[in-house]
């Protein structure tokens, strides 16, 4: 998805309200580790309007995904593996985003085996 004003577009934020419910993606009673959809993988792959070094001059991205990844995903109970960004596609070389789509491929083949992230505050904020 395109990160749009520092979030998901409206539409998917719409499609995660009315698909992750309580009662079949979360309790209030078991969340994060004991979430309803323990033993899913997810992972959030966007583009950006900005480059990579645009995004860092106001800190690490990670701040932004923290709604998205631990407040959505992991509240779930969901396992988040690490983002697939691609810095402004739009403002780089036919050769960059040919090395972008080659890097998305290359990871969508061992996607499987990747460990997921540490959705803990610690990791986010440090």
């Amino acid at each position: 998805f395109p990160l749009f004003w520092f979030n998901m577009p409206a539409i998917l934020k719409g499609w995660m309200d009315r698909v992750l419910v309580q009662g079949f993606a979360y309790d209030l009673s078991k969340a994060y580790d004991g979430g309803l959809l323990q033993g899913k993988l997810s992972l959030f792959s966007f583009t950006t309007g900005g480059s990579k070094e645009k995004y860092a001059i106001r800190g690490d991205i990670r701040y932004l995904l923290w709604p998205m990844q631990h407040g959505i995903m992991h509240f779930c109970g969901v396992k988040v593996l690490e983002p697939h960004i691609c810095y402004a596609p739009e403002n780089v070389s036919e050769e960059k985003r040919k090395e972008m789509l080659t890097a998305w491929t290359q990871r969508l083949k061992t996607l499987w085996k990747e460990e997921p992230i540490d959705c803990s505050p610690e990791w986010y904020f440090k």
